[in-house]
């Protein structure tokens, strides 16, 4: 099979095939899914990341992927190669280290059919993708190393609707046809004499502005007052609110835990599912813990909520650090073997500052990260963000009563993700 390697953002890589076959994608962000509606929650997490396409699978585990490619990079029939490889060893955990064709190599790893957290990465060297491999195998002893060198090949040759990467929908895209037809037809007839008459005002044209240095500043500005930022205590005051939350009660069973910030405050979800015959809602209501509030989800599921008040400012109200400080990275750093994943993303212009008009030089350049931890929850106790600004965009914590303790391993999995911003 002849093909070709093309990089997309995020570090993801896309080998594409010279007959135009299928492609396969590789570097995906992985988690793992809770429930019976994987696919829905596949495509929620991935709306959240902000990425473009996603994937979910698994057998008695499941779990969901997602990558954000560029528009250039979107075309024709994509697949996750790290699920395609979960599909081919559906029974036990397995790993593998394989050279790609432009010289790099792949790290992937699945266990029951679910591509594991830390099992889709791309390293620039064997040497680099065998040390990850040895580190995930000290914390997985039970993986088993299938080295083949025809198995990419086998992967590429075994595709099917499984591993096909589907595309995020936006909430006005999966609206029926006949929805959105009225949508814009209502629209049209309320806004289009509106920009009659204001055309009609307005209709001599509008000077060009005499200092575009000035009106940049004051659109930085501007967005810069939108851009919520969350405080190391923000982070501290919320993962002590969920050493409150039971893992059972009254004949119900944690099953994840997710928060999300809205203004100032979290607001937090504990789902429960139902694990004895006798258990009932109205026990479950009355022995919930004072201050969360109860609801019923379904005859099988239960959810306690709660909020968490935070401290939050606003980036315009912080001093933002040139590059990354020095003090986070090392911390980073220093706090990696006590987690399962920590992911700091390439810099990036946000979309809203990059706009480089004449006279723009001399402003301050704007740069963000995305930032992702996964790991124990006890070990985010020792994830010190002090020297860094960030904008945190959810928190989940999920149950693995199987999962067997370890330094980066837990029954009880937290996941952080966000993104921090700096000055170039």
């Amino acid at each position: 099979m002849r093909s070709a390697m093309k990089q997309a953002p995020d570090q993801t890589c896309i080998l594409r095939r010279e007959d135009s076959g299928p492609a396969l994608v590789f570097g995906l962000t992985w988690f793992a899914l809770v429930g019976s509606h994987v696919a829905a929650m596949a495509r929620t997490r991935a709306r959240q990341l902000k990425a473009t396409h996603y994937v979910a699978g698994g057998l008695r585990a499941a779990a969901g992927g997602c990558a954000r490619l560029g528009r250039g990079t979107r075309r024709g029939d994509l697949h996750a190669a790290a699920q395609a490889y979960a599909q081919l060893h559906a029974e036990g955990s397995v790993c593998s280290v394989l050279a790609l064709p432009d010289g790099r190599h792949w790290l992937v790893a699945a266990q029951d059919g679910a591509v594991m957290s830390r099992g889709d990465h791309v390293y620039a060297s064997r040497e680099a993708a065998e040390q990850a491999l040895r580190a995930l195998q000290a914390q997985r002893p039970a993986l088993r190393l299938i080295d083949d060198a025809a198995l990419l090949d086998l992967i590429s040759r075994s595709l099917d609707a499984g591993s096909r990467l589907l595309p995020v929908d936006t909430r006005w895209g999966s609206l029926p046809w006949p929805v959105r037809a009225c949508a814009l037809g209502a629209a049209l007839f309320l806004l289009v004499p509106q920009a009659w008459e204001r055309w009609r005002v307005y209709r001599a044209p509008a000077p060009s502005a005499s200092d575009p240095v000035a009106a940049r500043q004051a659109a930085l500005d501007a967005w810069r007052e939108s851009v919520r930022i969350h405080t190391p205590e923000d982070l501290k005051h919320l993962t002590q609110s969920l050493y409150r939350i039971p893992l059972a009660l009254r004949g119900w069973t944690l099953q994840r835990i997710s928060c999300k910030p809205q203004s100032q405050d979290w607001q937090c979800a504990a789902h429960y599912a139902r694990a004895r015959s006798q258990a009932t809602f109205e026990a479950f209501s009355a022995a919930a813990p004072q201050g969360l509030k109860a609801e019923f989800e379904a005859l099988d599921r239960s959810v306690l909520r709660w909020r968490v008040q935070g401290a939050s400012t606003t980036l315009a109200k912080v001093s933002l650090p040139r590059r990354p400080a020095q003090a986070f990275l090392g911390n980073l750093q220093r706090t990696f073997p006590a987690f399962s994943e920590i992911r700091l993303g390439l810099p990036v212009e946000p979309a809203a500052v990059n706009q480089r008009g004449p006279g723009a030089a001399g402003l301050p350049g704007l740069r963000t990260r995305t930032l992702s931890v996964s790991g124990p929850l006890r070990s985010f106790g020792v994830l010190a963000l002090h020297s860094t600004v960030a904008s945190w965009s959810s928190f989940t914590l999920s149950i693995d009563a199987g999962r067997p303790s370890a330094l980066a391993g837990s029954v009880l999995l937290a996941q952080l993700q966000g993104t921090v911003y700096e000055l170039h």
